[in-house]
């Protein structure tokens, strides 16, 4: 896969520059070896450290952060950049040239090898199969045994002596909120993959800000990628509580009616997108309340219809498949994406001050959401 990657760049470059270009194959099998050593002793590490399932839970939501901070920082850096004469301008800045190591340093010896110096280039090519028979060779005493308890674990086990918490009498709606927020918390991957809708979104909002300027006069153009990610996010949550449910026929047979546990469902979904986005409007108050007030609002009005958007269309799946639920109905995932992009547009107009146009976006918006209601399938 690395090879595939490289040979592209490498292969341009060698007719551009010379044969020395090829020594990139080499790097990034060296480069890969050595992935490939560090992965498996941080994962046999996790492993005797946390056990099986938090392993392969927090390997999940790891890797997840990790690439989606790789793909916002290069999209952040690139549109930080725009206009530029050179988008390496930073690189090339007289501060960090001045702060970078000499040119004698090990720190170079990769950057050398892949220009072409073979000595360096059969060093480290050594050096990474050396680093990965250490790894084998430290693995592999237990290596049978963790990958059989790792196949087995999905979820962790509970401590028998965690402590017990005495039995208190609650509403049957309080209590389904708490077990709506206990599968959440339960399942660190569902968190990652519904936040990691709210954190694609980054790149959106600097390109905003750097298309219309800074300040607290600009302030508005932040509220649409608030609607827009409140939405994105209430869609997933809304899915996992209506849709997601692994046990329907258990919460059918409970002492409630089942306009009280869709209730307790959709409260523990706006619930959670309130504690998300209540430390990014308190923060916009302190700047600017009537636009964190406007935030406020549309952000309410995009998780509620996305929220509808997934009741109208609900079919019943595993929470396992959060990732594909979008092919269920494509009515529901294309009216939930216009949905929040026009509650946007909506509450920019009326932090912008153009209450006329909001107004008839508003409608638009409402006419939409009819339409799409009145599409939702029959129940038999």
């Amino acid at each position: 896969m690395s090879a595939r990657l490289v040979s592209p760049v490498a292969d341009v470059l060698s007719v551009l520059d010379g044969p020395r270009w090829f020594s990139a194959y080499g790097g990034a099998a060296a480069r890969g070896i050595s992935a490939a050593a560090v992965a498996v002793a941080l994962a046999a590490g996790l492993f005797r450290l946390l056990g099986a399932a938090r392993t392969r839970s927090v390997s999940q939501v790891v890797a997840a952060v990790i690439g989606a901070a790789f793909a916002i920082a290069i999209q952040g850096g690139a549109i930080l950049s725009y206009g530029d004469p050179s988008r390496v301008t930073a690189l090339s800045s007289s501060d960090l040239v001045s702060r970078a190591p000499g040119p004698a340093s090990p720190l170079w010896w990769p950057a050398r090898a892949l220009l072409g110096d073979t000595g360096l280039l059969a060093g480290g090519f050594l050096l990474s199969c050396l680093l990965l028979l250490g790894a084998v060779a430290a693995v592999s005493p237990g290596f049978a045994a963790s990958a059989i308890a790792a196949s087995g674990a999905t979820t962790a086990i509970p401590d028998a002596t965690a402590r017990r918490r005495a039995f208190r009498r609650r509403s049957p709606a309080r209590v389904l909120r708490e077990k709506e927020w206990v599968l959440l918390l339960r399942d660190p991957w569902l968190i990652s993959q519904t936040l990691m809708q709210v954190l694609y979104l980054i790149p959106a909002a600097l390109l905003l800000w750097r298309s219309f300027g800074s300040g607290a006069s600009n302030l508005p153009v932040i509220v649409p990628v608030l609607v827009m990610g409140a939405g994105q996010l209430a869609g997933g949550l809304a899915w996992l509580a209506v849709s997601g449910e692994d046990a329907p026929d258990l919460v059918r047979t409970a002492p409630v009616s089942p306009g009280q546990v869709l209730r307790a469902k959709l409260e523990a979904v706006m619930g959670a997108v309130a504690i998300v986005v209540a430390p990014l409007l308190l923060t916009l108050a302190f700047v600017s309340p009537a636009t964190a007030l406007t935030a406020g609002l549309g952000i309410a009005a995009s998780a509620g219809s996305a929220t509808a958007i997934q009741l109208w269309f609900r079919s019943q799946a595993r929470r396992s498949q959060f990732r594909r639920r979008q092919t269920s109905s494509r009515i529901a995932t294309f009216s939930e994406a216009f949905s929040s992009i026009m509650w946007a547009c909506v509450a920019t107009l009326a932090a912008k001050g153009f209450w006329p146009l909001a107004a008839v976006a508003g409608l638009i918006c409402a006419a939409m959401l009819g339409g799409v209601r009145a599409l939702r399938p029959r129940p038999a």
